[in-house]
């Protein structure tokens, strides 16, 4: 239940504190007051998008506190979301800045718009003006039948979902190689030329470092040569001069010290190893000399094939790993491109495979939907009796969808005749506004049940508890209104009903009734919101009714009285 509703610097609001209660929550007021403005105010704390022209000054605020405690789907969300509950208090909170920007906190801590609306479908049935639009377009009917189905009914049409994503990507890969054969053609053309390219080369991984250190010593193969002999001769020299024999000397004086004192054979040990890296390095300086020679034909070899090898990775890759790698992937598009027709026969038995798969679980749910709308056109007929509409019949008519979707293969309308002789036609040929401001609440009336009951399998109190209405009495008045007012009350029983109206007969019926007034002077204009007690609802009932006459008054006293 919605405890409490405050509204800050939104549209003309700049202040408002509303306490709201079980029941009826009406709101009235002059035509062009504001009302629709709290419906809007309260659409923000469910999620709804926020504009930037709603903002009155630096920012706008919307909070609501919610009483969670016949609401358990909501705790649940809560706690899955990590958001902390005490005394099944919610404070909803959200703040829109003038540049657009929207902030959400649930009981202090920031929160998604996404997980604002999911939580807000949990907590409100919100039924604005467009709605009545909605119920215009017969494309909208089929979700309103289905809303009414069971928990069954509903894991029909995941089904149908199921498998109609199942036979859309059967037909996605079959059309991948039926659809377009010259453009496969020319693909694969192009593929086994760019394969036949990389493989007449063979690269290697790391080859052009290989082969640029390569060239580097063709190129310098005599400087190189040159400094490798006399690396050699520096070590090895003549029986005097050469590092190795003067290594050697130092060897053997250190041998002589050893033998009479031993704390030195650490280093004496460290010199031996150092003659004998010395005489290695020697020998392997004149072996990489002798291999060093100027090769111009190798040389020529070399560049050639780095040439060919920066060409690949110009057009492959920007280097020869990445080049190997698009390898890999033509040969992996090659085999998806040269399917054969063994395999072409295969996609189209699994295509077809999928349609029969999606046909007879479409099939099912046409049968599924057919018998609810039964028991739905006999709800709601019985629902427009009780609302002045004695004599109207509500039927749904089927016509079949030939190409099928993710809904399955229906298309529904909703036909009414609200009068005896009257042959049913769709609503948007036939309704006025006030039968269809009738027809939307009987609709949301049989779905409010069907939502209640669906929701009641593990407590009766799991389910939508409130119920916003903005202005359902369009066009309406008299015995109607008396009737819309009666079935207004009897929601009320069952759930926290807001309704926006202009109508006495709904408003009298009110356990809280609210009243908008709009006060403009030379320099701005605002909204006020008050709860009126019993003296101030005498006097708006009387307003309601044209003015507030003595006769009007006394009228307004009696309506209150029953």
């Amino acid at each position: 239940m919605l405890i409490e509703l405050r509204i800050s610097n939104f549209a003309l609001i700049e202040g408002a504190e509303i306490q709201c209660g079980p029941g009826l929550n009406v709101l009235t007021g002059e035509t062009g007051a504001g009302k629709s403005i709290l419906i809007q105010a309260l659409g923000l704390l469910l999620g709804e998008r926020a504009a930037s022209e709603q903002v009155a000054a630096e920012k706008a605020v919307v909070e609501g506190a919610f009483d969670l405690k016949d609401t358990p789907q909501a705790r649940i969300f809560l706690e899955e979301n990590g958001v902390p509950l005490d005394d099944d208090t919610l404070i909803v909170a959200r703040e829109v800045a003038a540049g657009g920007r929207s902030r959400v906190r649930l009981n202090g801590r920031l929160a998604t718009a996404t997980a604002l609306r999911e939580l807000g479908a949990l907590l409100v049935d919100l039924h604005g003006q467009h709605e009545h639009q909605l119920l215009l377009q017969s494309e909208a009917h089929l979700s309103f039948l289905d809303a009414y189905g069971d928990a069954e009914h509903e894991k029909k049409r995941a089904t149908v979902r199921s498998e109609y994503s199942a036979w859309r990507e059967a037909r996605r890969n079959l059309d991948e190689v039926t659809s377009n054969e010259q453009q496969r053609a020319q693909r694969l053309d192009m593929l086994q030329f760019q394969a036949s390219e990389i493989d007449s080369l063979a690269p290697t991984e790391n080859e052009d470092e290989t082969l640029s250190e390569e060239r580097a010593r063709l190129m310098n193969a005599e400087k190189l040569r040159e400094s490798a002999g006399a690396c050699r001769d520096l070590l090895l020299g003549d029986e005097e001069a050469g590092a190795v024999t003067m290594a050697r000397q130092a060897l053997k004086a250190a041998g002589e010290i050893e033998a009479v004192d031993g704390s030195i054979s650490s280093w004496s040990k460290a010199l031996e190893s150092a003659v004998y890296e010395l005489e290695e390095a020697a020998a392997e300086a004149r072996a990489y000399a002798d291999t060093l020679e100027a090769d111009p034909m190798r040389l020529e070899e070399v560049e050639s094939r780095l040439h060919r090898l920066n060409r690949l990775k110009r057009k492959y890759g920007d280097s020869l790993s990445a080049v190997l790698n698009y390898r890999v992937e033509i040969e992996d598009e090659l085999a998806r491109l040269n399917i054969g027709e063994t395999e072409i026969a295969a996609l189209r038995d699994e295509a077809e495979k999928r349609r029969i798969e999606y046909s007879c679980v479409a099939e099912e749910l046409s049968k599924s939907r057919r018998k609810l709308a039964k028991k739905f056109s006999s709800e709601v007929e019985k629902q427009l009796h009780t609302l002045a509409m004695e004599r109207a019949r509500f039927e749904v008519d089927f016509q079949a969808d030939e190409k099928g979707g993710a809904n399955g293969n229906d298309k529904v309308e909703f036909l009414l005749s609200a009068n005896p002789g009257q042959p049913p036609r769709p609503l948007a040929r036939i309704a006025s506004g006030g039968e269809i401001s009738r027809v939307m609440l009987g609709l949301r009336s049989v779905l409010a049940a069907a939502r209640s009951s669906k929701q009641s399998t593990a407590s009766p109190e799991n389910r939508v508890p409130i119920i916003v209405f903005d202005e359902i009495d369009t066009g309406i008045g008299g015995v109607t209104a008396e009737a819309v007012g009666e079935k207004m009350a009897e929601l009320a029983k069952q759930f926290q009903v807001f309704c926006v109206t202009h109508l006495p007969q709904i408003a009298r019926r009110a356990d809280r009734q609210y009243r908008v007034l709009k006060e403009s002077d030379d320099a701005r204009t605002t909204v006020d919101v008050r709860l009126l007690d019993k003296k101030e609802r005498v006097n708006e009932l009387a307003r309601m009714m044209g003015q507030e006459s003595a006769a009007n008054l006394r009228h307004a006293r009696e309506l209150l009285k029953k």
